[in-house]
Order: structure tokens, then sequence, then C-alpha cells
């Protein structure tokens, strides 16, 4: 048995198995249950996805979405299952890339330099930085006085989903680290407050990007969009209600 995550731009949208992957049986023009080997899409719920690893079409009479799709192991099925279940949003972020600049796309010699075109680039630009912001972490102050660094990885996020488990189930010392520190054991306050942090952080970096994207789109500059850094202070008329609920509470502490 395989487990499988999708991916869509870099959040998480499901979790299959390997009884999920579907090949189109020609013959009578229906999806069957499939191996790996010979798969042309996986089911998520009541869609079809598919990667650019599955088997070749022999059709484009189902509708399907392109996504990333990834094996994983059984564990971490298992706690992404639970996480998409309770509608928590991970987001996955590649560990070989956390500490590696921006990666703008090439431009080919035969690409036209188009006001689109650089719009994406900005975009993907922006989506990679919110990724390495969000994967190095938040700052809390904790029981002890202390404040201490946590990151925020893809298993940090699924450690915390399985902490704020062991609180609701009755735990009252949980074992967990710190960046940098060992490992000991948490008070349910201070884990509260980690996974508190941890989701208030998050929480305003997702947003502020889904804000500053529409910002993006709305520019008809080469020259604005190319100035634009993340950080910037995004025009209120671009701002969603949350983005501006959010920057309202930051204001006032």
């Amino acid at each position: 048995m395989k487990y499988y995550k999708l991916i869509d731009a870099d959040k998480i949208i499901g979790v299959c198995s390997s009884y999920d992957l579907r090949k189109h049986q020609i013959k009578h023009d229906i999806l069957l249950a499939s191996d790996e080997d010979s798969a042309q899409y996986i089911q998520f719920k009541d869609k079809l996805y598919r990667d650019e690893w599955f088997k070749r079409l022999s059709t484009e009479k189902f509708d399907y979405d392109f996504v990333r799709i990834v094996v994983i192991d059984e564990e971490e099925y298992n706690i992404l299952l639970a996480a998409l279940e309770t509608e928590e949003e991970v987001i996955d972020i590649q560990e070989e890339n956390k500490e590696q600049e921006t990666v703008v796309p090439p431009v080919d010699q035969n690409t036209e330099i188009t006001i689109a075109y650089v719009k994406n680039a900005k975009v993907s630009e922006m989506s990679s930085i919110c990724n390495r912001v969000i994967t190095n972490g938040f700052d809390v102050l904790l029981s002890d006085g202390e404040k201490h660094h946590f990151s925020l990885t893809v298993q940090d996020q699924l450690n915390l989903i399985t902490l704020s488990s062991l609180v609701a189930g009755g735990e009252t010392t949980i074992p967990y680290h710190a960046d940098g520190e060992l490992c000991r054991y948490y008070s349910v306050a201070d884990i509260n407050s980690i996974v508190g942090a941890a989701t208030s952080f998050k929480t305003y970096h997702v947003t502020y990007f889904n804000s500053l994207k529409a910002y993006i789109e709305s520019l008809d500059s080469i020259e604005d969009i190319g100035k634009i850094e993340y950080g910037v202070t995004i025009p209120e008329e671009y701002q969603s209600d949350i983005l501006k609920e959010l920057i309202s509470h930051m204001e006032e502490e």
C-alpha cells in the first residue's frame, strides 16, 4: 500500500492511497482501479487529479485538476487525514529549498516579456519568499518568561496538530522542543501558546500573500511590478477583510 499527498500551489488539499489510483478502460469507457505504473488519475473525494509522472492520457473525456502528487508514509497520511477532516490548513514546503534564494524562472530568448509574464514571475517570487518566511518560523513568549523559536516546516505543522490532539485528549504535560533546544515537557498553557502563535503567524503570512497577489495582478506597469517586495504595504483596497482585521490587531498590541 502506498500513500500520497495532493499539493495545489503550496497547500495540501488531500491525501490518498493506492486504492484511489484510476485508469481509463477504453473498451467500456469507464474508470477502473489501477496500480501506480498504469495510473492516469488519482481520485480524492469526487474529483480527479494528475501529476506529470502519471501515465499519458488515452482520452480527455474526464475533467481533472493538475497538482503535485507526492508519496508519503502511513504516519504522515494519518496525521494529514486528521488535519484535513478538521479543515486545518497545512502549507507544504520542501526542506531543500528552505535556505535557498528565491529563483525567478529564467527567460528564454524566444519568450516575449509581457506584463502577464512579469506578473507570474513576481507572484512566484513572492510565493517562494512567503513559504520561506513561514518555514523559518516564529518566536513566542512562554511561561518561563523567555522567548523561544519554533520552525514551521510541514513536519512541524503536523507535529503541532498532534500536540493539539494530545491536549484535547486530556494530556497535561506534553514533550516537545524549540529550535536548538533539548526536548522537554511543556504545560498545556505553553502548548496552547505555541499552537496559537503558530496559527496566527501562518494565517497572517498566507493572508498577506493572497492580498499581495491581488495587488500585483492589478498593476499595469512592468516597472511597478518589478519594485514589489515581500512586506510592502498593500493598498487598503486590495487587502482582504481578514488581512485588515489582522493588521488592526497587530497595531493594537
